[in-house]
């Protein structure tokens, strides 16, 4: 982990949460990580709150040999990928080549659906508990929680202590 300085969004094309995106953008890129975002198509995303940022990368143009973490925002537009075969496949992909998978609010589903989460202590939103209970996770009541690779945290009011720990997580590996 930690050699190639990028980070991969994966969101959905509408109503992602534009805090959880927004903020742990901004840290990232401030600590010297590149980031790109991929989703189903290429183009414009917008958040629920209005915000703007641009698709990179379809999600069969994703190598996670050229990322460091796959990181899975939430919102409500996220519950279109909850399901998506390509989204769990990125999140199996990315635990499978000893990458960080990181997934908060509604993106921590889409862990849980790809069957990487059991067994694995997680937090999530409330509302998405029984989804993610059907993972075989074990819900713990913390804002943000590292389990080895994989950090899960509870929604948007998470999004700077998440962004964080995932940057600590990848400075520590690469040291």
């Amino acid at each position: 982990m930690g050699n190639t300085n990028k980070i991969l969004f994966v969101l959905s094309g509408q109503n992602f949460q534009d805090e959880e995106y927004f903020e742990s953008k901004k840290i990232f890129e401030n600590a010297g990580y590149k980031t790109e975002v991929s989703s189903t198509f290429i183009g414009t995303a917008q958040g629920k709150l209005g915000g703007m940022t641009n698709i990179d990368l379809l999600f069969s143009e994703v190598d996670a040999m050229e990322f460091d973490a796959v990181v899975f925002i939430g919102g409500i537009g996220c519950i279109t990928l909850w399901d998506d075969w390509r989204t769990q496949g990125l999140a199996k992909l990315f635990l499978d080549n000893q990458k960080l998978v990181a997934g908060i609010g509604s993106g921590v589903v889409i862990m849980a659906n790809a069957k990487i989460l059991d067994g694995v202590n997680v937090t999530c939103l409330s509302a998405d508990e029984s989804h993610v209970r059907h993972g075989n996770a074990n819900i713990m009541s913390d804002k943000v929680v590292i389990s080895g690779s994989i950090i899960t945290a509870n929604g948007p009011d998470s999004s700077k202590e998440f962004a964080n720990a995932i940057v600590n997580i990848l400075n520590n590996a690469s040291k």
